[in-house]
């Protein structure tokens, strides 16, 4: 499904040798070439742009749950005092 068979490509190239003659049949089938290899580097490019920016946006919502963890953590549990803070009476 979606791909193109022996059979469809045949009828795809005497078509085209049918409509632009043998002669120009060479530069147009270079010309499609160059402009699908320009076409799939672009979409590389947009994929690898877009991945990276989820990966971003990934890793930034993990630092905030973490931080948010923590200040939760750290409300919740009272934190021991210091040698010095006992020694002192503080805290």
């Amino acid at each position: 499904m979606g791909g193109i068979g022996a059979s469809e490509l045949l009828v795809l190239a005497v078509v085209a040798l049918l409509v632009v003659g043998p002669r120009k049949l060479p530069e147009i089938a270079r010309t499609v070439g160059h402009m699908t290899r320009t076409a799939q580097g672009a979409w590389r490019n947009l994929k690898t742009e877009f991945q990276a920016e989820l990966d971003s946006e990934h890793n930034r919502k993990i630092m905030e749950a973490a931080a948010s963890a923590r200040r939760e953590i750290e409300q919740s549990v009272p934190l021991e005092k210091t040698p010095d803070e006992r020694r002192n009476g503080q805290g």
